[in-house]
Order: structure tokens, then sequence, then C-alpha cells
């Protein structure tokens, strides 16, 4: 008699995922140290180049960090002269907070050196299953979450 072979495991979803987001974040994170910030700092840096100024609040839930690691960041990226606080137009309890034009020089080539790391961990899949692999997150990332006690 011969055995079935078992289902895969679907609980090995989370430390697949955070094995791949740490070789990933160690890889990157080696990149950007000539320019003198972290992932942290880029993730940051790239919302605010994509949208513009931005509450702390809504940088918090764009990046998953909470309110002392964003504080933290911001107030490097302050230190650094790449980001700005500025009082926020519509609620005057809040901050938002911008990119200096350093900021942005900055930003372009952190996404620069972004995009060769990227490259780079995905040179052994096609183009194809990269644009499967993105569409998977996207869709796994974006789905409800549900209550599962």
């Amino acid at each position: 008699m011969t055995k079935e072979p078992a289902a895969p495991e679907l609980a090995r979803i989370g430390p697949l995922l955070r094995q791949a987001q740490r070789h990933s974040a160690k890889t990157f994170a080696a990149a950007l140290q000539p320019l003198g910030i972290e992932g942290r700092h880029f993730g940051v840096l790239f919302h605010l180049d994509q949208c513009g100024p931005l509450s702390q609040r809504r940088l918090m839930d764009l990046t998953g960090e909470d309110r002392s690691a964003m504080v933290r960041t911001i107030d490097d990226l302050e230190r650094l002269g790449l980001a700005i606080r500025r009082p926020d137009p519509i609620d005057r309890r809040a901050h938002a907070v911008e990119l200096t034009h350093a900021g942005r020089q900055l930003r372009a080539q952190a996404g620069a050196i972004a995009e060769r790391v990227a490259a780079n961990l995905l040179e052994g899949f096609t183009s194809e299953e990269r644009d499967a692999l993105f569409s998977l997150l996207e869709r796994f990332a974006s789905a409800p979450h549900r209550d599962t006690r």
C-alpha cells in the first residue's frame, strides 16, 4: 500500500513570508548603507514621494510601523534634512510630513538601489513569474482579515 503524498501545510505561509522578508530586508539594508539610511527610512521616503505630504498616522498605516517606531523614523529623517513636519492644515492636532529637496534626491538614489536589489533577488524568475508573484502578494496583502478564533 502506497502512502498518498501529504497536502502542503498551509501553516508554512507565515514562516516562508518571514524568511523571504528577512532575506530581502537584509540584502536591501546592506545596499542602502552608503546612503546612510535604513529600509524603514526608505519606506517613509517612498510613500511621501508617491503621495505627497502625509500624516504620521497615515504613514503608520502604509508602513505597518507602530507609533514610537514612526516617531523615531521621522525624527531621523528630519535630523538628516530629508523630511519636515508641518502642522496639518486640516487637523491642527496632527502633523503632516513632507519630503525636502534633499529627501527627494535621496529617494531617487535609494529607488535606483531598490530596483537593482529587487532585480537581483528576482533574477531566478521569469517575467511572468515575477508578475504572478506581485499579483499574488498584492491580493494576499489586501485580503480582508477574518478572526480565526
